[in-house]
């Protein structure tokens, strides 16, 4: 294993756990409107399931698939940082897939900017 593969490994793990992060706390903005949000919650995680490589690798799924994949969240957060380490990407794809999991953090971490100025103003609290 080459020092560029370690670095590009460490960047792409912890560039997929910033994007899984923001992304789950997004989703746990959506209980600010309502008391059911383990069912949207149940939805992305089975996206997620099935578009991040966990379940099945996205090489067997149909083409159409690999692409919507490619467009979603889900693999920059599991398949990209395993493709990393194991030296299947060039150097090349590896800063592209690197530009990928910023923009998805940078982007989610706006909506969830925004999400939490609008769900702060809106709390309320059920039970005793």
């Amino acid at each position: 294993m080459e020092f560029d593969q370690v670095l590009g490994f460490a960047v792409a793990l912890w560039g997929g756990f910033a994007v899984r992060f923001v992304l789950l706390y997004l989703m746990g903005m959506v209980n600010f409107w309502t008391t059911r949000g383990a069912a949207m919650f149940g939805i992305v995680m089975a996206g997620e399931l099935l578009l991040s490589g966990r379940l099945v690798p996205l090489e067997f799924m149909p083409e159409w698939v690999e692409n919507l994949a490619a467009w979603l969240p889900f693999k920059w957060t599991f398949q990209f940082p395993i493709d990393t380490f194991i030296g299947r990407l060039q150097p090349s794809e590896i800063l592209m897939g690197i530009g990928m999991q910023i923009l998805w953090t940078a982007g989610l971490g706006i909506a969830l900017y925004f999400a939490w100025k609008r769900a702060i103003r809106r709390y309320a609290a059920v039970g005793n």
